[in-house]
């Protein structure tokens, strides 16, 4: 009887494992790279040969428009910008976890030493401290003051190894942690014109945890060619890793695979119409809405590649849940108020996203919307979703 019961019980499983492969058939293929476990040390060599051995994924990496920095040749560079792609492997062991990343540069840049007009080639992943049931995603640049990230960067600075580690709650807040049993390294191939990084971390430190079925990565490049520094950056949505040896928690996982297929979710086309008609394009730039001022609000432009459809409906409905810590905020001057004993302007503050209460929480200014219908929350997702077009970035 025992036997039985146990016979029953293994395929019951099989056919829920089935069942749910089926069900998030797409998020699987587009959102998670299958890490592989191995038995034999990880080290950050990019040469090492047990990547041949590890299966990989391409991952897409869009501008980040976001936020806009305050340099007007840099700016301007944006729109020339191509869709950078990134093949990713990840490999395992009881002790670390290794990422891989390779990509295409046909010139590569290296900052120099003693000059500011030089820019970097450079790579970067990041985790949430915490995730798993019950914990929205971070803001995916560098997260948020409700959300801390992990940062792991390594750039090309001639006469150094420039590898960091932060700890993040948004653009302007890293903070330099050492992290002991962490190594980057990154490699540029003359003959292929790629650049391969490989990161090496504990699968458990004190800032995150990642001995789990499903960890959130998100992955940033930086081409010197355009000027990129800072927030200036190719960067990812946040992607899944599937680690086998752990075990998956089916509710984490319906939560972060909603809404993929995007297509799926809703009418684009009312979703458009439907944010007109509440005036998103009143502070956002987005698509053909090009109206609002310039850093008023995030610029949508191509918020459909870098942000995950979970994270937008929840901006939508608390927006405060993930404060965006915006840039340059004092560089918009309020110049019908009166100035200060050294003639200087007060800040304008429509050009602060959000405010600070009496506790010194910020909340964000733009108003909840858990007033619409679930289908009104639908289309405008599905329509923030088709946005992956930063060609008109001014």
């Amino acid at each position: 009887m025992k036997k039985w019961f146990a016979t029953a019980l293994s395929g019951f499983a099989a056919l829920t494992t089935v069942a749910m492969a089926s069900e998030y058939s797409a998020f699987y293929k587009y959102e998670v790279l299958n890490a592989k476990k191995v038995s034999s040390k990880l080290t950050a060599d990019p040469s090492s040969s047990v990547w041949k051995t590890v299966p990989g994924k391409y991952v897409y990496l869009y501008p980040q428009v976001s936020v806009r920095l305050n340099d007007k040749k840099a700016n301007s560079l944006i729109p020339k910008k191509s869709l950078q792609r990134a093949l990713v492997k990840v490999a395992y062991n009881n002790e670390v976890l290794a990422v891989y990343v390779q990509w295409k540069d046909n010139t590569p840049s290296t900052q120099a030493k003693y000059n500011t007009d030089s820019y970097a080639d450079g790579v970067s992943i990041e985790v949430p401290n915490k995730f798993g049931r019950g914990i929205t995603l971070p803001y995916i640049g560098m997260g948020d003051e409700n959300h801390p990230v992990t940062v792991y960067l390594q750039k090309t600075v001639a006469g150094r190894d420039y590898q960091k580690v932060f700890v993040s709650e948004g653009f302007g807040s890293l903070t330099e942690i050492k992290e002991e049993g962490s190594d980057i390294s990154m490699k540029y191939n003359k003959q292929k014109h790629l650049w391969t990084a490989v990161f090496v971390r504990p699968l458990k430190t004190e800032n995150s945890n990642l001995k789990a079925g499903l960890v959130p990565i998100a992955f940033a490049i930086w081409d010197g060619k355009y000027m990129e520094r800072d927030g200036n950056k190719s960067l990812s949505r946040w992607k899944f890793i599937r680690l086998p040896s752990y075990s998956l928690d089916k509710e984490y996982l319906k939560y972060v695979a909603w809404g993929i297929p995007y297509k799926s979710i809703g009418n684009p086309a009312r979703g458009k119409q439907l944010m007109k008609q509440n005036g998103c394009n009143g502070c956002h730039r987005y698509d053909d809405q090009q109206t609002a001022p310039p850093g008023m609000a995030p610029n949508l432009s191509d918020i459909g590649g870098i942000a995950n459809a979970p994270y937008l409906r929840e901006s939508i409905i608390n927006p405060s849940d993930v404060v965006i810590r915006n840039l340059n905020p004092n560089r918009h001057y309020n110049k019908f108020a009166k100035p200060d004993k050294f003639n200087a302007y007060p800040n304008n503050d429509m050009y602060t996203w959000y405010t600070v209460g009496p506790d010194g929480k910020k909340m964000s200014k733009m108003p909840p919307y858990s007033h619409l219908s679930e289908k009104d929350i639908n289309d405008i997702v599905a329509y923030l979703k088709s946005l992956r077009n930063w060609k008109n970035f001014k």
